[in-house]
């Protein structure tokens, strides 16, 4: 009898576990959310070309841009540079040489490289952390009264596991995104879609 008991009171449990999974509530889209971030939500500084980058001797004067940016990944060990000579890049073929600082990533910089298509091409990047919920702001409810197959979500979220290089008071001047995401950007609204399937509340296309 008792075992009998004992196996009633785990089914019960097992069920009403599996119902507050589909169940609408913070916890559950924070979960759903959480999951999906977990591999769409590295938070990344863009260069906007691939490696190797040349930086031509105008380009290293500017106080702004590519140059500087590159300038101080380079001091916080992502990327080494070499002088070299290279063709001019022009829209009909390659131009005149020129003096140029190459910058290609360093081992280390390998470890937070990132890449993925641009406007011109391949652009890379260097993530420095990952988005978690900080919270829930609000949901949509269903039309239906008491029928949830689909709700939009607004949340904050928050940079977790923040790249050492990124803490660096001179790369969160330099790249500004970084600092303002670390700063707290993060409290701004971010929306999610989120669709009930067979096991709980998932982002479609996870």
């Amino acid at each position: 009898m008792r075992r009998f008991t004992v196996i009633f009171l785990a089914v019960i449990a097992f069920l009403t576990a599996c119902s507050n999974a589909k169940r609408p509530s913070d916890s559950n889209f924070k979960a759903a959310i959480n999951q999906y971030l977990a591999k769409h939500g590295k938070a990344c500084t863009w260069i906007g070309r691939s490696f190797p980058v040349d930086v031509s001797e105008s380009e290293q004067k500017f106080q702004s841009g590519t140059g500087p940016q590159l300038a101080v990944l380079e001091a916080a060990g992502l990327l080494r540079s070499s002088d070299t000579i290279a063709p001019t890049p022009g829209i009909l073929g390659p131009g005149a040489p020129r003096h140029v600082k190459r910058y290609e990533p360093t081992e280390e910089g390998k470890k937070y490289l990132q890449q993925a298509p641009g406007i011109f091409g391949q652009s890379s990047g260097f993530c420095y952390g990952d988005k978690a919920v900080d919270s829930i702001v609000k949901w949509t409810e269903s039309p239906a009264a008491g029928l949830y197959s689909q709700t939009e979500v607004i949340y904050t979220y928050k940079i977790e596991n923040l790249a050492p290089w990124a803490k660096r008071s001179d790369v969160q001047q330099e790249l500004g995104d970084i600092r303002t995401t670390v700063a707290g950007i993060s409290k701004w609204n971010e929306i999610a879609g989120l669709q009930l399937t067979n096991k709980g509340w998932e982002v479609p296309g996870r």
